[in-house]
């Protein structure tokens, strides 16, 4: 089993930060301005995150604890990474300096690619979307 684990710093409050995280359904932090959408509510519900005509991405929140600022979450359908049973972390914790951090993680099984080349796309993917994050949060 493979695993990663990325973080990313803000110049926002952790609760600022968290609203953005646990609003599950709402992805307009990432980059290139997908098309999303969502079913249901709470643990369970599915967001649907479009990118382009053909790559569609379905992720289903598993669980969302607010007093420890963590949402897990898993894809269900249309990875576009080279792994199963992939499982997600989110969690926010506050700095003293008023800030923020985004901690990130994931573990997963690779699939047609060894663990290294895996982690490296999970990675590559993680930097790119905390940086787009980053830069929307930051603005709002």
């Amino acid at each position: 089993m493979g695993e990663i684990r990325l973080d990313g710093e803000f110049e926002v409050s952790a609760e600022a930060l968290w609203a953005v995280v646990s609003d599950f359904g709402n992805v307009f932090w990432l980059p290139g301005d997908p098309d999303f959408e969502s079913e249901g509510e709470g643990p369970g519900m599915i967001r649907t995150i479009r990118v382009g005509k053909a790559n569609r991405v379905r992720e289903q929140l598993k669980e969302c604890d607010a007093e420890k600022r963590a949402i897990h979450y898993t894809i269900v359908e249309g990875s576009p990474l080279p792994v199963r049973d992939y499982l997600a972390t989110m969690k926010v914790v506050a700095l003293k300096e008023g800030g923020s951090r985004l901690e990130w993680s994931s573990t997963w099984d690779p699939e047609g690619v060894s663990e290294e080349q895996a982690q490296a796309t999970i990675r590559g993917v993680y930097e790119v979307v905390l940086h787009a994050m980053k830069a929307k949060v930051e603005k709002r």
